[in-house]
């Protein structure tokens, strides 16, 4: 995605300029990374606040298109197969309240991000939206976080995409190596193997900045995993509560900045009463590059 990062940045100062509000319009895959980042990198002076809509209930729907006014609002249509049911829904029914007020220029306030050749190109182009981002079709939807299905709507929130990929890019050549010295195929080794042996949830405790992260890794890992009568649970937002209240079905995660309080007391008692667990320190947003690439190799390590 580096190479693309010029293209995309250009992209952003012209589209994101006089925009009040982001709004992506997509489900599952298509729609937590950009959940996690703008939680994460909370709204950047200059740029449109990220709001990501993936439920059908009405008073959600209505809530988004309600909540300003929609000629100033961009639209991130995204959907991998581009026949996924909810975002084309989403986009039919944003684009005509759009052009109630636009007329023929309400393609000019929609991006789209879907695979080359999908439904969903082919009705964008119809439209005249203002830009299509080609997916890679070689790239699972759970798996799409670091192309551009998460980081065009990070970019056009204003996060720092570039110095994300970086860290990300950094991890993914510790992933190359052999043996334990590999984060990724040890942590992988490491959570398949309980799993086998019983402790198959994978039990997540994650502090600021990047503590919506366990939701993003939570559809990762079940919906990688959870085939052929086989699964790894994931548990994230549960309270974390004294080793005696666990029985010997967990394997604890601990995500957070060195000095985070809030993961240290939680995993610190855990490992001490004998629980396997695995921690890890983050800076700050940027870490989740590097993040969403560790998991991503585990999972498919423990699968």
């Amino acid at each position: 995605m580096k190479a693309s990062l010029p293209d995309l940045m250009r992209f952003v100062a012209q589209a994101a300029d006089g925009a009040d509000r982001l709004v992506v319009l997509g489900m599952g895959g298509s729609s937590l990374a950009p959940l996690v980042f703008g939680q994460s990198f909370g709204r950047r002076a200059g740029y449109p606040e990220l709001q990501v809509l993936d439920s059908t209930e009405p008073s959600s729907v209505l809530g988004v298109a309600e909540a300003g006014n929609l000629e100033r609002a961009l639209f991130v249509v995204s959907s991998k197969s581009g026949s996924t049911l909810e975002p084309n829904i989403f986009f039919d029914y944003f684009y005509d309240r759009v052009e109630k007020s636009l007329g023929a220029r309400a393609g000019e306030r929609f991006i789209v991000v879907t695979d080359p050749g999908s439904a969903l190109e082919k009705e964008a182009s119809r439209r005249r939206v203002r830009r299509i981002f080609p997916g890679d079709p070689k790239i699972g939807g759970r798996y799409s976080a670091l192309s551009n299905f998460g980081l065009v709507p990070a970019a056009l929130a204003g996060a720092d995409v570039a110095e994300m990929l970086r860290r990300a890019a950094s991890l993914a050549e510790l992933c190359r190596r052999e043996g334990p010295e590999n984060p990724g195929l040890s942590l992988g080794a490491a959570i398949g193997a309980a799993a086998i042996a019983g402790r198959d949830k994978v039990t997540f405790f994650v502090g600021h900045p990047i503590s919506r992260f366990g939701m993003w890794t939570e559809q990762l890992i079940a919906e990688s995993t959870g085939k052929e009568g086989k699964g790894i649970l994931p548990i994230q937002g549960e309270p974390p509560g004294p080793p005696d209240v666990y029985g010997k079905d967990r394997f604890f995660v601990g995500i957070g900045r060195r000095a985070s309080r809030e993961v240290s007391q939680a995993i610190e008692p855990l490992v001490k009463a004998g629980h396997p667990a695995a921690t890890f320190e983050v800076e700050d947003a940027r870490d989740l590059g590097a993040e969403m690439f560790r998991w991503e190799f585990a999972t498919a390590v423990a699968g």
